[in-house]
This record gives structure tokens, sequence and C-alpha cells, in this order.
């Protein structure tokens, strides 16, 4: 199939799993998946009930019912005293009142100077030794005292309505803010926003930000605010009051239920994927929007026809033959999810690691290159590697601490070319980063949003060999461990000719096997104990399982190791 230079959304539903595709210049570039069991939460609003209050971590743990306690920061409290309001809040709105939204996501304000990702908040500079000023230390005492204010206010077992901002990550629980947000297409409602208007920065005409605003002040209900995003942009009052109106519906059914609500309990679901991913991804440049469902294919054409009317000769139902990705020429890039290794058109290639902390992805060249040749060669493949880099942190929607480790050049200016080169491409990033330029050792680190685990974690499990390592233990580690804990077993116990069956993997069995001396001989002579060995595929390389064959019992865990 031909090739589109412009962006393609493609529906794709297999069983009970649903998969959308964003497609880039006839390359996926995002791809998100929702199965039953892993339903998406960000955005879903609970009645919660606080569990316990940690003042040394400032937060509170809220149980909503999940597996986990969510984790409220005293900073994602909401109040409706503007005057503690104020005390952590900068005032970073142009004088327009301008929101940077990217993905036109309302910003959450954080104390503290770690730096938050999905905030347009910057930490304090670091003062580097220097006295702080009047205006600093006053800010630190104000936060200090909205701390102990929302210590105070919060109580264990009190009920609070909170919203998911950040989905459970390993076995972290929910991220949660009390401050409650509604998105609809065109504007973010803020049910407790106090008549507060901004549009995002990215509206950038002054004429147009003014009608923006004074139109969705003249038709919001007092007491409410909203953040006007960028497709809002030349809309007609019509189209906007009907999304206000949407969001003030959907508002008024959380009202009602609330009013029988015990916590915890789930008061508010969030779209579904289909309108989450529309109301998100669609603009102007979707020349394409494809489905092979037709629930799906009539949920979008009814959306499209009243976001969007003028977008409806765009949708269509798929027919093809082959599959959806297949047909699109996607299916090998939805494969590559898996792969550590991606090869760049150059012939070079980079290696992506994850680790506990962050993730690691080393870049190579795959070729030897000249020396009057290095230099450029280095600065050509680490240039490309920078946008697949970028391509494959969406793809697979890695977040938090990613390190890059590019090919060493010489000239700072062709190391100045790549950072620019990897600014640029992140600005088509729905996701909030931060990047440092890179250093003398050809190092560049990344922060990037993390709301939910990545694609990776969500699609594969962890493999059982190797507990997700990618190294399994030698067998012969796992022959010295059963001899050494034979040798304790024999020192403990008086009695000779005991006998035991001992169970492990069949990759240990083999060298068990085929060693010059029979192993069963051998420990007999060693030991006195008739030992019997037999192979169990339940179990991994590096475990074992000693059975009395007098009473059939387990009895590895009472001697263990040595």
């Amino acid at each position: 199939m031909k090739k589109s230079s412009n962006k393609q959304l493609l529906m794709n539903k297999t069983g009970d799993e649903i998969q959308v595709a964003l497609v880039e210049e006839g390359r996926l570039v995002e791809l998100i998946i929702e199965r039953p069991e892993s339903r998406r939460s960000i955005g879903d609003i609970y009645l919660g009930r606080v569990h316990k209050v940690v003042e040394g971590l400032k937060a509170a743990f809220v149980d909503i019912g999940q597996k986990s306690d969510g984790f409220l920061h005293f900073s994602d409290v909401g109040t409706t005293n503007e005057d503690y309001r104020a005390l952590i809040e900068d005032d970073d709105d142009d004088e327009n009142g301008g929101v940077d939204d990217g993905d036109d996501v309302p910003q959450v304000v954080r104390s503290g100077n770690e730096p938050v990702a999905g905030t347009n908040v910057k930490p304090a500079a670091r003062s580097g030794g220097k006295t702080p000023s009047a205006d600093d230390q006053d800010r630190a005492e104000k936060r200090q005292s909205y701390t102990q204010m929302i210590a105070g206010k919060l109580k264990p077992n009190d009920s609070i309505l909170v919203q998911v901002i950040k989905e459970p990550i390993s076995s972290k629980g929910s991220r949660l803010t009390s401050d409650i947000t509604i998105a609809g297409r065109f504007m973010v409602l803020l049910p407790f926003g106090g008549g507060q208007v901004a549009v995002s920065r990215r509206v950038i005409a002054r004429k147009e930000r003014s009608r923006l605003k004074k139109l969705v002040r003249s038709i919001l209900p007092e007491g409410f605010g909203a953040i006007i995003r960028t497709v809002a942009e030349d809309q007609e009052e019509t189209l906007l009051k009907q999304d206000l109106e949407k969001l003030l519906a959907k508002w008024t059914q959380i009202e009602e239920k609330l009013q029988d609500a015990a916590p915890p309990q789930l008061i508010f679901k969030e779209d579904t994927i289909i309108s989450s991913v529309l109301r998100d991804s669609l603009t102007s440049d979707v020349t394409e929007i494809v489905a092979n469902s037709q629930l799906i294919y009539k949920e979008t054409l009814n959306y499209i026809q009243w976001a969007a009317p003028e977008m409806v000769k765009n949708v269509t139902f798929y027919q093809g033959k082959l599959p959806l990705f297949e047909g699109y020429g996607i299916a090998k890039d939805v494969e590559s999810i898996f792969s550590r290794k991606v090869w760049l058109k150059s012939g070079g290639y980079i290696i992506i690691e994850h680790t506990e902390a962050m993730v690691v992805v080393d870049v190579n060249s795959g070729r030897y290159a000249a020396k009057r040749e290095q230099e450029e060669n280095s600065l050509k493949t680490n240039l490309e590697a920078a946008r697949e880099v970028v391509r494959q942190l969406r793809l697979r929607d890695i977040g938090g601490i990613i390190v890059v480790d590019f090919i060493d050049m010489l000239d700072q200016k062709n190391a100045k070319k790549v950072y620019d080169s990897m600014k640029t491409e992140l600005r088509n990033d729905r996701a909030k980063s931060n990047i440092l330029p890179m250093s003398d050792f050809g190092i560049m680190q990344i922060t990037r949003e993390r709301i939910r685990p990545s694609l990776m974690q969500r699609m594969g499990d962890q493999c059982p060999a190797c507990g997700g390592t990618g190294v399994v233990q030698a067998r012969f580690t796992t022959i010295n461990q059963i001899e050494r804990w034979l040798r304790k077993y024999a020192l403990q116990h008086s009695m000779k000719f005991q006998q035991l069956d001992l169970y492990v993997s069949p990759t240990v069995v083999e060298p068990l096997q085929n060693s010059d001396m029979k192993t069963e001989l051998k420990w007999f002579l060693q030991h006195m104990l008739f030992v019997q060995v037999k192979p169990d595929e339940s179990l991994r390389s590096d475990d074992f399982r000693f059975y009395s064959r007098k009473n059939n019992k387990d009895i590895t865990a009472e001697y263990g190791d040595i």
C-alpha cells in the first residue's frame, strides 16, 4: 500500500484487544493497546478513603479499591482557600494567561525542588552555596505552612474525591490528585477552578487568544474554571458551547453519584480508548482514520461528525484481505517493540536496555569508517539515532530517566547539532520531557513523563527462566549448590542410607548424567545417601527441590544452601 507523508490513525480490534496506531511518514510512532484486564485508568475519579498520612513524605495514602493504596502528595491536594493556593503556585502564565499544554492536559502544581514530568513548573534554581534571597526564604516558609495546613486537614478514614494522574507501575499504587479536571475536545473543565480561564500557549495570535478567553468566560458557570485547548483555535462558538455542555453534564452525573457513594468507589470512568485517542490526537494533519471493526467505525464516525465534520470523509471501514496493520505495512514495527536492537538506515543500530532505575540506549556505528571520515560518519549515525531514539520512546511509551550513549565525537559543534536534533524531535512528542546537553563522555540525559507502565511491560510477561535479567545461572553453579546442600544435610543427620529424590530442571540433569562417575554413585560414596535425580520442567535452571522418599515431604528449605 502506498505510504502517505501525512498522519494516519489505524484502529485495530482483535478479539477483546483494541490497538490504536498513529502512523507518520508511513512509520508507526505511537501504539496504544487496551485489554479487558488492563484498561486505562488515567482520568478516572474515585471517592477514596484516607488510609494514612505520612508527614515525612508530605503525602497521604488513599484506598481507592485498587491492589495498592494511591499516593496523594500534599501539593496535589486541592483547596478552595485561594490564599493557601497562592503559597505554592508560581505565576508562570504569560500576560495572556497562557498554558504550555503539550497534549493540553492541565498542569498540576507541585511543591518541592524535584522536577515533575507533565508540568510546566520548574524547580527553583540551586543557589550554589549562596545565601537564599528573602523571596526564596519567604516562599519556603509559605510552602512549609501549606504542608502543615494540608497535613492537619487530612485524617485517616476521611473521605476524599481524587483523580488518577498516573497509573500503578510495578508495586507502586496510582498517583492521585484532588484537583479534579474533566477533559473535552476543545477545553478542560476545572470544577473547582474559581473562574480561572487559561489558553494554550500554542495559540499564538493575541486576537484569537482574547476571543477564546472572553467567549469561554461568558458561558462558564460561576465557580468553574477552564483551560482552552489548542484545537479550539478558530472554532465557532456553537462547538465550544456544545463541548462545555457535555463536560458540565458529566460533572452533574459525578455530583449525583457522590450523594449515595461510600468509599472506596469509582465515581467517573474516563472516555473509551477510541474517544480518548480521537480527543487527543485528532488534528488537521490526520488525513486517514481507518477501523476494522463496525462498532469502532460507528463510534469514530459519531465523534467526528460532532467534533470535526469536515473530516468525516477521512473515516473509512477497512475491508482489505490482509490484517489491518499488515495492509498498512506497520506489522513489523509492532513486532519490533520487543527487540533490544533497532537497526538504522545508515547501517548503525541502537540497543535499548531496561533497568530498575532507568532506560539505557547505546548507539553503535555498526561498521568501520576510515579515520578521516570518522567524525562525519559518527555525526551522521548520531543524528539518525537521535530521531530513532525519540521514535522508540514514543512507540514503546518509555518514561522516567533515559540515558543515551552516543558515538564519541571530537567537535563540540557536532555534539550541539545532535542535541538540537533531539530537542526538535521531542517537540512532536505529546509527553512532557526535559533534556540535558551531551556531556564530554557523549552521554545525553532525558526525563520523559511516565503516567503508565511502558508498552513492553504491558504487552510482555517477565521471563520465567531469567526473572527479567536476561541472564540465567550456569548449570554447574546449581550443581555446586546442590552438593553444598547434601554436605550440610549429611553433617546434621547421623542416620546413613537415607533415600532422597532430587528434582531439577532438565537442563541440569544433562551434565549430572554425563559426568565421568555416575553422580548418584558419587554422592552415595561421599555422604552415604541414596539420591535419585529426576527432571522437572517446571523448575528453572537455578532451582532444585529435595524430597524425603520416606514421607514424600519437601525438605529443601529446612536445610537450605550454604
